[in-house]
């Protein structure tokens, strides 16, 4: 007799969602968080035995720069000319992403990654009620209790507001810089 597979067809893929940042050196680097996180998820919860049981879902939610223009110092003489920039942007958050999916490919993951604009805080929920992953997990900068009441932090906001089971992902120790912000 055949032995059977202990995951049937029909069990569906258990949905890890994470939510990726630019590091402030820019794009497409990525933050120390995100790439530690992201790191942890292949090395810790995805193992290469149960690889086939896991869609990873990668999102990077780029901000709006306050005066909705990131490229003040150029001339702009017609409509289009602004396309361009949107344009230019959404490729910078998509040569991020590029960056996960070409590591989950190498490690055989299922996976699937896209770029939104906002707030952080409010897509990354919105896109979890959205997508309804099993689990989110999110990079922490570690900021300490003064830097988190002027600079509302990502994974808190998002512990208290998504439905599904959140792990936040602490930096390692050694790789924090002088400045928690700078990732």
């Amino acid at each position: 007799m055949k032995e059977m597979d202990p995951i049937s067809v029909d069990t569906p893929l258990t949905k890890v969602m994470i939510a990726v940042s630019q590091s402030s050196k820019g794009y497409p680097n990525p933050s120390i968080s995100s790439r530690q996180a992201f790191e942890w998820i292949l090395k810790n919860l995805i193992k290469p035995c149960c690889k086939k049981q896991y869609k990873l879902l990668i999102l990077h939610v780029q901000v709006h720069d306050e005066d909705g223009l990131e490229e003040l110092d150029s001339v702009y003489a017609s409509p289009s000319d602004f396309q361009h920039l949107r344009h230019k942007e959404r490729s910078k958050g998509l040569a991020l992403i590029k960056t996960f999916i070409k590591q989950c490919h190498d490690a055989e993951i299922e996976c699937e990654g896209w770029v939104k604009r906002g707030d952080p805080k409010q897509i990354i929920c919105q896109e979890s009620r959205k997508r309804q992953p099993d689990i989110l997990v999110l990079g922490s900068r570690g900021l300490g209790t003064l830097q988190r009441m002027f600079v509302a932090g990502v994974s808190s906001f998002c512990t208290k507001k998504v439905d599904c089971p959140v792990l936040v992902i602490k930096r390692d120790p050694k790789d924090v810089p002088d400045d928690p912000m700078d990732d």
